[in-house]
């Protein structure tokens, strides 16, 4: 029994990587679908890279980490200041016969044994498609930045680790940048402003992304608070840089960064991976208690129960897994993720969306993720994925908010203010948020 169970789940990754070869239709959209990777150590998949991710226990001294790299024959590495000061990376020489002995799995091996040493792990690499649809232009300066940022912090913040965001996308208007001036970072010659760049590790966290995900994810989020008429602030977490590649280490950093300040309710991850547990993350957002953490389910049209999705398969009580709501019916391409300047049909179907992945167990509602209308320069386009249903679901969230909810007792709250459907018996609670 057990052989063909393995040779079944054998037989769906093969199909559904020659889904993914498939080419698409150009004329119809304008941007390749918007999905996951995972790779290991930033290169192909299946290598395993020259770095890994240290964890110090607390109370570990700077002496003492300088004690460890030595021991291990660090070659450089890599500091998480302005969040976790017992994050580190290490980058060790590039081992040139992995298949000789003494490469980094066996370095890892050695450090998991260490008592003096908290946890390590690799440094995938976590992949938003690049994908070009619309240049909104600007060069990105952090006085543009200044001009969007609130005078105090009030009411909700969300924090978003993604891209960055584009302070000029004409659709922000108004003061909604968090406010650093007070507990300010001050890291590599910069002092924090508004947010951090982790991929520059500068004060500077905007959007370069061919694809601009973290400004529409933003723009979606923000959209949700000013129509629901709160007080609000967004903290923009850059970990993904210019091509959408998150190392690993960089997404452990924002996420701590943004857990870290005592005035962050709500933090939206819109990306994901297939497959791998890893354990540091699983384990920061399990201690993130005051936080609630929205994630996108992934968008491949898997079960996440049979093939976790993460972060969103993580078992954390405060984690709030969000699918994709079918929009827009009567286009023939109605599968792929992506952004679309003319979708036919009207929106009519309360189903999931095709390419959304969904869960009994591990999904808990839906949001609308097909064809959800973004504006730029008078010119409606239309997005998919469950990175914008995620969005739409953080901004839902941070309207629901009342001064001191936990992140369990906020993501309680939306479910129960969400509208059963049952259409939606493929995800745990058959809800959907409001559109």
């Amino acid at each position: 029994m057990k052989k063909v169970v393995i040779y079944c789940i054998a037989l769906l990754l093969t199909m559904i990587v020659s889904c993914q070869k498939e080419t698409l239709d150009q004329e119809e959209t304008n941007i390749a679908k918007e999905t996951e990777n995972f790779q290991k150590g930033g290169n192909a998949a299946g290598e395993i890279g020259n770095e890994l991710v240290i964890l110090y226990p607390d109370g570990t001294t700077e002496a003492e980490k300088i004690l460890k790299r030595a021991e291990y024959n660090v070659l450089d590495y890599k500091t998480c200041k302005c969040a976790d000061p017992n994050l580190e990376l290490w980058i060790f020489e590039e081992d040139k016969n992995p298949s000789g002995g003494g490469g980094l799995e066996e370095k890892k091996g050695v450090i998991k044994g260490d008592e003096e040493i908290e946890g390590t792990e690799y440094n995938p690499n976590i992949k938003i498609y690049e994908d070009v649809f619309v240049d909104f232009g600007g060069v990105g300066i952090t006085d543009d930045g200044l001009l969007k940022r609130v005078s105090a912090n009030q009411g909700v913040t969300v924090a978003v680790l993604d891209t960055g965001i584009m302070y000029d996308y004409p659709g922000f208007t108004g003061s909604f940048l968090y406010n650093s001036s007070q507990n300010a970072c001050t890291d590599n010659g910069y002092n924090e402003l508004f947010g951090w760049n982790f991929v520059d590790q500068d004060n500077n966290p905007y959007d370069n992304h061919s694809g601009r995900h973290g400004t529409i994810v933003t723009n979606f989020i923000a959209s949700q608070l000013k129509a629901a008429n709160v007080n609000y602030q967004i903290l923009p977490v850059k970990v993904a840089d210019r091509a959408g590649n998150i190392e690993y280490f960089d997404a452990l950093c924002g996420f701590q960064y943004a857990a870290s300040k005592p005035d962050v309710n709500v933090i939206n991850m819109s990306f994901g991976w297939n497959h791998e547990n890893r354990e540091l993350l699983g384990r920061f957002i399990e201690n993130a208690n005051d936080v609630l953490v929205v994630t996108s389910a992934g968008n491949k049209g898997l079960d996440n129960d049979v093939i976790p999705h993460y972060p969103s398969s993580y078992e954390s009580n405060n984690i709030l897994a969000v699918a994709a709501m079918a929009g827009v019916n009567g286009n023939s391409n109605a599968h792929i993720e992506g952004v679309y300047t003319n979708p036919q049909g009207t929106s009519s179907n309360s189903s999931l969306a095709s390419f959304s992945n969904r869960g009994i167990y591990s999904v808990d509602i839906a949001a609308s993720g097909e064809y959800i209308p973004f504006v730029y320069n008078n010119e409606t386009l239309y997005v998919s994925g469950t990175s914008y249903s995620a969005a739409l679901t953080s901004g839902y969230s941070g309207a629901l908010y009342q001064s001191g909810m936990s992140g369990i007792l906020l993501k309680n709250t939306v479910i129960e203010n969400a509208i059963y459907d049952p259409n939606l018996s493929e995800i745990q609670y058959s809800k959907h948020i409001p559109d």
